[in-house]
């Protein structure tokens, strides 16, 4: 069943507002039980939560989309880098569809292959399925690691056990995603074939666990989720007794030699099902105590000894019985060192029927077991679940701009998907890196940087770009012997290359003189279709001891060795253009020349001065045609008056 939260909602004294909120309950279980899909990466109500989150289930190897028995939505197979579909040799043996269906990553398509998945930056709960059941008729089961966000989570190792590898396994995690792109990546050990059955991500609330304490560069794995009661339940179970978190709660047996008793409730728990965890109420339904006085209760867990582990201790007294504080008091140790002493539920919580929850975190382990004991003081002690989550450092991530560059650089070259490129360039550390790219630790601790790339030989048909240059700490590149078209980049060479190998392409264009800076002490573009005068930095490296190849461009020239570069006349194209500009050169002029005689002209013709200047001008106009044939005064009299100062001339003969 798609996970529910609820909508924070103000509620009236009305019948009416009542019957609303009735009617909206019914509507909201008649959505969840309906077979209709919810978008890829949907954002959906949850009950009991307070605003949206997010999920993304992948049925991987499915070929659609489905809602499977308990109500979970799937969606069919996506956001994969490379490998194959297969279903299980038995399907009858899964009673999960998505359990039915994975995907495979052969080696011959690269070592490593991911799942990216965009999600909202923030803390996620992810759950992977792994399943192998002789998908293949090999008989032999894969040997690989899987990492998140670049570093290493799970680590599958030949031989599976018999029963993980015929009905499989889930293994979950939480991790912080900071750049909206959660990425989820398998690395092939020797020639094996790393496989995945599901993906599940969930978005959870980003001080689930504390967050605070632990800070957003850990991530927590799951080493144990127990249920003290009698069954496992939660998401995948079935659609009664779910977990907002998503987690799913594992029945104690395989945990405990003690011989198990159980307290059961159907009372409200209260404290139970708040933020940022959200346990279940149920989880605290069932309670598992010891019936023999005096006896402890105790779990052993298998883990990793390098590791550090958060406990969580989930109580609840839910016996009747016990009614006052002091009637039921136990310790709780730690691989034989006392963590919480003397722990009363009833006193601590204020009465029965409240859920308890402690954390204590182990350090320094010494041995590969982890053992947690709960011994009586008064009465029987007394446990509702119980959860080990191992705190996993993440693994240094390379440079974020570099990172960028390097997927870019992905797609100019063309490279093929067999060599591997995919997730974090350099990281996890303990992988190896994208094949011909060689990392280093920066400066400053922070981050893995590239400092070496050898792609020769790759058959790339693509084009170098100037993402180069945002690897600022390259020193070594060499991808000759490819079949790259296109011009090199203009300052490619201008932070640390020393040796560059671009020899035996499809190279054309000139030579930037960006090739050569002072430090680059190698440099091959032979074999290629390189044209133009070679700058005399580039030339100078061989000149100052350094080794420089430059052969095989016949339309190179300008330095000893090579042609000279003769002056070049402009083509017959440039010729043709060139008197087309001419033309129209000539046209523009003779065309503002025309507009600006008109211009003139119209000045002359209208004078758009203030209306007492054109009333003056008609004045002067009207007396000089009365007067042009009379005596010597008038004359005398037009004659001096100012030339053009209205628009016409006054030079007017006496003998017109």
């Amino acid at each position: 069943m798609a996970t529910m939260r609820n909508w924070s909602w103000k509620y009236g004294s009305s019948s009416l507002s009542w019957v609303l909120l009735l009617l909206l309950g019914l509507l909201l279980i008649a959505s969840s039980s309906s077979s209709a899909q919810v978008p890829f990466g949907a954002q959906v109500p949850a009950y009991g939560k307070p605003s949206l989150e997010f999920y993304v289930r992948i049925d991987c190897g499915g070929s659609s989309d489905f809602t499977n028995s308990v109500n979970q939505t799937w969606e069919s197979d996506r956001l994969y880098s490379g490998g194959e579909a297969a279903n299980v040799s038995h399907p009858q043996n899964f009673a999960q569809e998505q359990e039915r269906t994975l995907r495979f990553f052969p080696v011959a398509q690269g070592k490593k292959n991911c799942y990216q998945v965009d999600v909202p930056i923030g803390r996620h709960y992810i759950s992977m399925f792994f399943v192998y059941d002789n998908y293949d008729l090999a008989q032999h089961s894969p040997s690989f690691d899987v990492s998140v966000e670049g570093t290493v989570v799970f680590s599958w190792r030949n031989p599976w056990l018999e029963s993980t590898a015929n009905s499989g396994a889930y293994s979950d995690l939480y991790a912080f995603i900071h750049d909206g792109s959660a990425t989820v990546c398998f690395y092939s050990i020797s020639t094996d074939s790393p496989v995945i059955g599901s993906l599940e991500l969930l978005e959870v609330d980003p001080l689930s666990y504390a967050a605070n304490s632990t800070g957003q560069n850990v991530i927590l794995v799951n080493y144990g989720r127990l249920t003290a009661g009698n069954s496992s339940f939660g998401p995948g179970f079935d659609n009664v007794t779910t977990d907002l978190g998503g987690r799913a709660w594992e029945v104690d047996d395989n945990y405990s030699d003690t011989p198990k008793a159980v307290l059961t409730t159907q009372q409200n728990i209260s404290l139970a099902n708040v933020a940022p965890n959200y346990w279940p109420v149920h989880l605290y339904q069932a309670c598992r105590y010891v019936e023999e006085p005096g006896a402890p209760l105790l779990y052993t867990f298998q883990v990793d000894a390098q590791l550090d582990y958060q406990i969580w201790l989930h109580f609840a007294e839910i016996d009747p019985n016990i009614t006052k504080p002091g009637e039921r008091v136990f310790n709780v140790s730690v691989n034989a060192e006392v963590v919480f002493e003397a722990l009363d539920i009833f006193k601590t919580v204020g009465g029965g029927n409240a859920a308890l929850d402690l954390l204590y975190t182990v350090h320094n382990l010494t041995g590969d077991s982890l053992n947690v004991t709960l011994t009586p003081v008064d009465g029987s002690p007394l446990i509702c679940g119980l959860e080990i989550l191992a705190l996993l450092p993440s693994d240094i991530a390379t440079n974020a701009t570099q990172a960028l560059a390097m997927h870019a650089l992905k797609q100019s070259l063309s490279i093929s998907e067999r060599m591997g490129w995919n997730g974090d360039p350099c990281a996890p550390t303990v992988w190896d890196a994208w094949q011909g790219v060689t990392c280093n630790l920066a400066a400053d601790g922070s981050s893995l940087i590239i400092t070496q790339m050898d792609i020769s030989g790759q058959g790339l048909t693509g084009i170098l770009t100037s993402e180069f240059n945002q690897l600022a700490q390259l020193n070594f590149l060499n991808v000759s012997n490819n079949q790259l078209q296109g011009s090199i980049p203009a300052g490619l060479g201008l932070n640390s290359l020393v040796n560059v190998d671009l020899s035996s392409n499809l190279l054309s264009g000139p030579i930037p003189s960006s090739l050569g800076s002072p430090q680059l002490r190698h440099l091959r573009l032979d074999n290629n279709h390189l044209t133009g005068a070679v700058p005399e930095t580039v030339y100078a490296i061989g000149v100052n001891g350094g080794f420089l190849n430059l052969t095989d461009n016949s339309g190179l020239c300008g330095v000893p060795s090579l042609p000279d570069c003769e002056p070049q006349g402009p083509s017959a194209g440039g010729i043709v253009g060139i008197i087309l500009g001419l033309i129209v050169g000539v046209i523009l002029i003779a065309v503002a020349i025309y507009y600006y005689i008109q211009f003139r002209k119209s000045q002359e013709d209208y004078n758009f001065n203030l209306p007492h200047q054109l009333v003056e001008r008609t004045k002067w106009y009207q007396q000089h045609k009365m007067t042009k044939n009379t005596e010597g005064e008038g004359v005398a009299m037009m004659n001096t008056v100012i030339p053009n100062r209205f628009g016409f001339s006054s030079n007017i003969h006496t003998n017109q």
